[in-house]
């Protein structure tokens, strides 16, 4: 598989050590679609859902 971008530290990483996030807003946005790595998933994002 190909290597994924980190949408927060912008690094390459292997496929299988990425999270895939998904965010649906309330906007025109509607929904977020995007790669992170392994760490900045750890450190950035899972306290923000635990």
């Amino acid at each position: 598989m190909s290597p994924e971008t980190c949408a927060v530290c912008g690094g390459t990483v292997p496929f299988d050590s990425t999270v895939h996030l998904l965010v649906h807003t309330h906007d025109e946005a509607g929904a977020l679609d995007y790669y992170v790595c392994e760490s900045c998933y750890d450190e950035d994002l899972a306290p923000l859902v635990a």
